[in-house]
């Protein structure tokens, strides 16, 4: 109640002004008008007896005219002007805010990744600025080359913010990230980066064509490079890689940017991928052929996947489960099933909620929606 009082008391002294300033216009641009062509009238009738007397020609009085018109014309944008001036300084001083910025993330003296690195989290922990809480505490985990590692945990657990703490988006505040044996704020921001494909929660895509946007994860991309990385991510829905993309990708559902945006950030070889949650919206088929196609970019790097469903992180090699920023327990899917009840309680719920489940019948290699399968995972639990 407090905040929403807030809210309307600044949304009625913006509307209090806003109001005041436009009246003031209404009135201003009508007046200034109307003076405007009274001064035209005027001298046309003063100059018109003058010059019936022959004491003027009528080419003076144009002119004439053409002058007065343009100085009442820059009193009239003056007036406009002057209307502006206090939105004028309210957006300057916004435009300083940023500009006058200090940059909290610095970059490091190293410019250069050794082959097959390493990432691993050592006792890491982290407040946002200006928070007494903390978000995650003593987080510890390794990611390897040619190791699958998946995050679960409940809303607000700090899911996402492990993962913008590997790009440093943000800045531990306690423990260390190490690649390497190297603390990661040693290295460039772009060396370090350079490594990384990150797919963030919410699928982004640009105006223009499919093209284009793929290149946003890869410049220099050929066709060739583009077709591949579309197919990995099953993008089966467009005709050519000129195919428009509206503002904010309006023309395409959840599943087929998410898709899009998987197919971005996979076309170029890095040592680390990133996925935050961007299965959500894949349905069960299509998530199983997705995660078939990635398994060829498990061999030459490392996979950290964030998610709610336990269909998408299952087959991976370690999970980890948080809970309220710590870390409960970690291992492979059938160890939490059996030993973590944080980890049994997701599985049970999922089941509650939807009775349809997607496994391979192993037969006609089509895939096929049934409970049996979680449930036979769960070893029956």
């Amino acid at each position: 109640d407090y905040e929403e009082k807030r809210f309307d008391e600044t949304n009625e002294d913006f509307r209090t002004v806003n109001l005041k300033v436009f009246r003031i216009l209404l009135v201003l641009m009508p007046a200034m008008t109307l003076l405007l062509n009274l001064m035209i009238v005027l001298i046309l009738y003063f100059g018109a007896y003058d010059a019936i007397r022959g004491e003027i020609l009528t080419g003076t009085i144009i002119a004439f005219i053409q002058y007065a018109t343009q100085i009442v014309m820059a009193f009239l944008m003056m007036g406009g002007f002057l209307v502006m001036i206090p939105r004028i300084l309210v957006s300057g001083r916004r435009v300083a805010e940023v500009i006058n910025t200090e940059i909290s993330i610095s970059d490091g003296p190293i410019d250069e990744i050794n082959d097959n690195p390493t990432i691993e989290f050592k006792n890491v922990t982290y407040s946002y600025p200006g928070s007494e809480k903390e978000t995650l505490k003593d987080i510890s985990f390794k990611l390897e080359k040619g190791k699958t590692t998946a995050i679960i945990g409940g809303t607000g657990s700090g899911k996402s913010t492990i993962l913008n703490l590997i790009p440093r988006l943000q800045d531990v505040t306690g423990g260390e990230i190490l690649i390497n044996d190297k603390n990661i704020k040693d290295y460039k921001l772009t060396t370090l980066r350079e490594r990384i494909s990150y797919a963030p929660q919410k699928a982004t895509l640009f105006e223009g064509t499919i093209r284009s946007n793929m290149k946003i994860g890869k410049e220099d991309a050929s066709d060739e490079e583009i077709e591949k990385a579309l197919k990995m991510a099953e993008v089966d829905f467009i005709e050519s890689l000129d195919d428009g993309v509206s503002q904010g990708a309006a023309d395409y559902s959840g599943g087929q940017k998410q898709r899009l945006q998987l197919a971005r950030s996979i076309i170029a070889d890095r040592d680390f991928y990133l996925f935050d949650d961007c299965f959500s919206a894949l349905d069960m088929n299509t998530e199983a052929k997705v995660k078939e196609n990635l398994k060829s970019l498990k061999e030459n790097s490392s996979m950290l996947i964030v998610s709610q469903r336990i269909s998408t992180i299952m087959d991976a090699d370690e999970i980890i489960v948080l809970d309220e920023g710590k870390m409960i327990d970690k291992g492979s899917h059938d160890y939490l099933n059996e030993n973590c009840m944080i980890y049994r309680e997701i599985v049970s719920s999922q089941i509650e909620r939807s009775k349809d489940i997607l496994y391979d019948d192993g037969e006609s290699n089509n895939f096929i929606l049934d409970t049996s399968y979680i449930k036979k995972t769960a070893g029956g639990k």
